[in-house]
């Protein structure tokens, strides 16, 4: 995979990581080519969804894990 590629990713401290994560997001986000791939896969993950509404974790949900990760990662470095 990508770490296998470019292995100094690996020696990244988790700050960095998450920093790299959102300046890749934002460089994909500002393309905004979508291909008939990407969109029969939205168009499937919109069924999916449509199928199972109750199948997702709400933004507070998906925030609070976040937090909670960070601090289990605050607690085992100390």
């Amino acid at each position: 995979m990508i770490l296998e590629t470019l292995p100094m990713l690996g020696s990244l401290t988790v700050d960095q990581k998450l920093r790299l994560v959102c300046e890749l997001w934002q460089d994909v986000s500002s393309d905004h080519t979508i291909t008939s791939e990407m969109a029969a896969l939205l168009d499937e993950r919109l069924a999916e969804h449509a199928a199972s509404p109750d199948a997702v974790r709400s933004t507070d949900e998906v925030t609070a894990g976040i937090m909670e990760l960070k601090k289990r990662i605050a607690l085992s470095r100390a």
